[in-house]
């Protein structure tokens, strides 16, 4: 399976997942135990699935990301990325990527010449970074107010 990346959803997109996300939330206030039947209408007809709770959590969630008008992509956690891909995701350009794979700071594997890179690296390394990120932006912040720079 490769990445699957849908395009900036349009307004009408953003309004069908705002009513979806509210008719889902709702369904789980309303009635939290049952497992979640999903009624599809097709050009053929309706048919019903019950899907994993796990599933029904993701299509909510990918729901709210469209809701908002953010572009959601899908993969495998296996999934290995080229370096364009992992650049895209990181949504810096590819030669800094490459920089970070040569620092040892993602891991990555070659493939014949080119890089390969584990998309469950890449969200850690992503995570890590953010999560330094707000460390120093902490620290920033509780040395301006030591300061008296904030009042």
């Amino acid at each position: 399976m490769r990445l699957q990346q849908i395009s900036l959803p349009d307004r009408q997109a953003v309004a069908q997942a705002a009513s979806a996300v509210t008719a889902l939330k709702d369904h789980l206030t309303a009635d939290p135990a049952s497992p979640p039947h999903l009624r599809l209408r097709t050009k053929d007809g309706e048919i019903q699935v019950v899907v994993p709770d796990v599933v029904f959590a993701f299509l909510v969630a990918m729901l709210e990301e469209l809701a908002l008008g953010h572009t959601v992509a899908m993969a495998p956690v296996e999934q290995e990325l080229t370096t364009q891909q992992a650049a895209d995701l990181l949504n810096v350009s590819r030669p800094y990527l490459v920089g970070l794979l040569e620092e040892g700071r993602i891991p990555f594997h070659r493939v014949g010449n080119r890089r390969k890179v584990s998309l469950v690296d890449l969200l850690a390394f992503r995570q890590r970074e953010s999560t330094r990120r707000e460390q120093i932006l902490d620290e920033l912040t509780a040395e301006a107010q030591e300061m008296g720079l904030y009042d």
